[in-house]
């Protein structure tokens, strides 16, 4: 009798499959989404402590905003850092960076060779500093460092910033200089490194490498497939501008056959065949920032202008057949998210639910962030994780945006909402007053300064985990519901 109510058992017991991890740039399928157990609904008001901390990492400007990617209870990070050398005094620029409203009405044609000025200035200043570029392996449970690979690297004019992708054991990283190098996963000892052709001054060549069927696609303004094996050039498509993309080429499954779909940086998309490199098809999406998303037979792409927008297509490996376009929405970067027959997109201080079908905004609303731009959702168990300076999380339903909690992390790295930091530090009470406010900002720094989500870097989620990098670490939450 045991033993049947045992069969009975294992017969009528639906099997839980183990977490997909993240191995890659927005995740095993590339969409910014997983499964994985159920998470916690709220915060409570002494808020969440981190599972671990890691030791310091270097990141933003002096490491890049590289993404962790979690492969067999590891994490891996990539980072492009520099170091001075000498004791010379550089001094203050003489063109810095300039946003759109400090140009003080200069030209297109006056920006332009302001622009050409401050590369050469950049260039000069370079030449005062070591350029490495480190992955590291922690390890994922405790976020103890396993190993750091580093080489000397190349000068580019904004940090490296690739999202390593690992698999069969290897990992594979596109550095500074067109350099592809592939590590043996477990040990972090480089197996094989190759500097593609074509032009290289200081250019900025963001997309992640992708791996499929024994190949890695990288873009780099041509897109490329190397054997993952030996690191062989299979082969090469060149494009009408060689300026890269930032958006990561992504694989389509049709008909029992692969195809390869990258966004360029003209705002075309093309497809092509895995096995030659041969393009079946070219469209101009609009698209050129944001990596697409492909389900099934349908493809998303989202431009950084609002005629681009959002848009669905219809797949085929001769072409494409425009379904809908969103234009209430757009990002230079950001990638939206899809979960279930919905849509989660952000751009311009929204967020917004469109259904999948009709390409229709079922909610949107407004964030209350300064420059939200270029940060991706990511989804799980029913959630949407949005991490730009806080981690707001919401229910991904289309009926009402629906917020879980939207919280805030202190130097010590404890996630708890806004109303619970008040409380404790009894900010109420201080605003209330001209000194008390003085006093109110000053804590505020104190607990707060430096320590939100490095923007542009997108968290990974395994097993109810929640992998975020900082500026200067990663951080680490079991959101998983007792």
């Amino acid at each position: 009798m045991p033993k049947l109510l045992v069969v009975l058992f294992l017969l009528f017991t639906p099997l839980v499959a183990p977490a997909a991890d993240w191995n890659q740039w927005r995740g095993s399928s590339r969409d910014g989404s997983t499964q994985g157990p159920p998470l916690v609904d709220s915060l409570p008001e002494t808020g969440v402590a981190p599972l671990w901390r890691s030791e310091p990492l270097p990141a933003a400007d002096n490491g890049g905003w590289s993404s962790p990617v979690i492969e067999g209870g590891k994490l891996y990070l990539f980072a492009h850092k520099k170091t001075k050398v000498g004791d010379s005094d550089l001094g203050p620029t003489q063109f810095p960076w300039l946003p759109t409203d400090k140009r003080g009405g200069m030209s297109a044609e006056e920006y332009e060779q302001y622009e050409v000025n401050r590369r050469d200035e950049q260039e000069r200043r370079a030449k005062n500093f070591r350029y490495d570029e480190t992955v590291y392996c922690l390890d994922a449970l405790t976020g103890k460092q396993l190993w750091a690979n580093e080489e000397k690297s190349f000068y580019t004019r904004f940090p490296q910033s690739t999202t390593p992708v690992v698999g069969d054991g290897r990992l594979y990283v596109a550095g500074a200089a067109r350099v592809i190098r592939c590590l043996d996963a477990k040990s972090g000892e480089t197996l094989w490194t190759v500097r593609l052709p074509g032009p290289f001054r200081d250019e900025i060549m963001q997309a992640s490498p992708l791996l499929v069927d024994g190949l890695v696609v990288v873009s780099v303004g041509a897109l490329y497939a190397l054997d993952a094996q030996t690191g062989e050039i299979r082969w090469r498509f060149d494009t009408e501008s060689d300026k890269a993309s930032h958006s990561s080429p992504v694989a389509w499954r049709h008909a029992d056959q692969t195809y390869v779909i990258a966004c360029l940086a003209d705002g075309e998309t093309v497809c092509l065949d895995l096995l030659t490199g041969a393009k079946k098809w070219q469209v101009d999406t609009m698209s050129s920032g944001s990596t697409p998303i492909v389900l099934g037979d349908t493809l998303l792409t989202y431009g950084s202008s609002r005629k681009g927008g959002l848009r669905r297509y219809d797949l085929s490996p001769t072409g494409l057949e425009l379904r809908w376009n969103y234009q209430r929405s757009a990002d230079p970067g950001s990638s939206p998210v899809v979960v279930g027959d919905y849509v989660y997109v952000q751009g311009e201080k929204r967020l917004a639910c469109v259904n999948l079908e009709s390409g229709e905004a079922e909610w949107s609303t407004t964030l209350d962030r300064e420059r939200p731009r270029y940060t991706s959702p990511i989804a799980g168990a029913g959630k949407v994780f949005y991490t730009f300076e806080s981690i707001l999380c919401f229910d991904a339903t289309p009926e009402d945006f629906t917020p879980f909690y939207d919280g805030k992390l202190s130097k010590d790295g404890v996630l708890a909402t806004e109303e619970a930091y008040r409380k404790k530090l009894n900010l109420d009470e201080l605003e209330k007053t001209a000194e008390g406010q003085k006093e109110a900002e000053r804590l505020r720094r104190e607990v707060f300064e430096k320590s939100e989500p490095l923007a542009c870097a997108s968290p990974a989620l395994v097993d109810g985990r929640l992998y975020l990098r900082l500026r200067d670490r990663i951080i680490c939450f079991d959101l998983r519901r007792p």
